[in-house]
């Protein structure tokens, strides 16, 4: 019998194994780069955290730190070599779980009495559970404007006020995927011309980092809708906190803390659909299949 007959488990042992170690790269570029941005806030008084720098007539942004994570994608593609597939779509809830059945509940049941205030204020995170099968397949997340616009006002969206969100372009699948993208540097409406020179709201995509389709509008208030594409991706030893775009995400994988249970994933491609109608709000065809309610 051989080693791995004995050991089943074995092989899915050396591949996270071969992935911590990629990930420390992640790490410590994240670190040096916190590092460098708390020296910078104490050594300068003329700029302060968080702002733009205007410098020889191009900006920057000082808060950004940049954080390589294209090992873990070349090792991802490396060693789940299929051809990604979507697995399907899910409509995105603030206050529930995402599925792929289709479970019938009315959109505007979801404040029905009697109120589980418990469960909107610690809601389950939006992605479901999936299994280690379906590393480096996609999924599509629809997500409203009025989803978009609770999360960057703090308004009726429970996992922005939590702040769930850990890791940096690579992400926890318990992390919600707006933060996600606010994280990774995607707004509302679109920033003045040569603001942002090189965005990367796409990093889980290797052969485009900004692979975004459509455009933002130019006046706030203006509707619009997304589609999101997430690329899954192994589970990762650490995810590093990281401040980027008024977003600090949180750490998991201390010596505090057990290894995350679950997978990790990217932002692979966005696409932006403003509305016909802009003065209605959204509810789009299928939402009321794809919710968990329990």
């Amino acid at each position: 019998m051989s080693v791995s007959e004995q050991d089943p488990n074995r092989a899915y042992r050396e591949t996270q194994s071969q992935i911590y170690r990629l990930q420390e790269t992640l790490l410590n570029s994240a670190r040096t780069k916190n590092v460098q941005e708390e020296v910078k806030k104490e050594s300068s008084s003329s700029s302060l955290s968080g702002q733009y720098e205007f410098q020889k007539g191009r900006t920057s942004v000082s808060d950004v730190p940049e954080v390589n994570s294209q090992s873990v994608l070349a090792f991802t593609e490396e060693h789940y070599p299929k051809k990604p597939k979507n697995l399907g779509t899910l409509y995105y809830n603030r206050f529930k779980e995402g599925s792929f059945r289709e479970d019938s509940a009315s959109y505007s049941d979801r404040h029905r009495f009697p109120y589980n205030l418990y469960d909107g204020t610690l809601p389950l995170p939006f992605l479901p559970a999936i299994g280690v099968q379906n590393v480096n397949n996609k999924i599509t997340v629809n997500i409203t404007y009025e989803d978009i616009q609770a999360s960057f006002e703090n308004l009726e969206s429970p996992r922005a006020r939590n702040n769930e969100i850990w890791g940096c372009d690579i992400y926890s699948d318990d992390s919600d995927p707006i933060l996600a993208l606010r994280h990774c540097g995607f707004k509302s409406v679109a920033p003045p011309a040569g603001l942002f020179p090189k965005l990367r709201r796409t990093p889980a995509n290797m052969a485009n980092q900004d692979n975004v389709t459509g455009n933002l509008p130019l006046l706030k208030g203006t509707p619009f809708d997304l589609e999101v594409e997430l690329l899954l991706l192994p589970t990762l030893q650490r995810y590093p906190s990281v401040k980027r775009f008024d977003i600090t995400s949180r750490e998991w994988g201390s010596e505090d803390t057990v290894l995350h249970d679950g997978l990790s994933y990217g932002i692979y491609g966005i696409v932006i659909n403003q509305r016909l109608n802009s003065d209605k709000s959204h509810e789009p065809n299928g939402y009321i299949k794809n919710l968990k309610w329990t």
